[in-house]
């Protein structure tokens, strides 16, 4: 599985939900790129198993405040899913779909 390419990223928050995206690129398990969000645009890092758990983190500013993310979850074919730890700000579940 390569994980590289374009992604449409949805955040269920506990109250409402987001739309993201991620541009990522593969090298072995090693994967980073971009995350984007209504914040702006921020690295990315984290890495992927051969049995498809992954890892992502990034960190996501807006104005003063800031939060890291910790994405873990699954990889299947085109689509990933999992949870985020969201730091102070809870967690949320997620789902991200390649965009063709």
């Amino acid at each position: 599985m390569n994980l590289s390419g374009e992604w449409q990223l949805e955040l269920k928050f506990l109250v409402g939900v987001a739309s993201h995206s991620l541009q990522l690129e593969q090298d072995g398990t090693e994967v980073r790129g971009r995350y984007r969000s209504q914040y702006g645009e921020q690295d990315i890092t984290g890495s992927v198993s051969d049995d498809g758990t992954l890892d992502l983190r990034t960190g996501v500013h807006y104005q003063a405040c800031g939060a890291g993310y910790t994405f873990q979850g699954r990889v299947d074919s085109d689509t990933m899913t999992g949870q985020v730890d969201l730091g102070e700000y809870w967690t949320a579940s997620w789902r991200a779909q390649r965009h063709s």
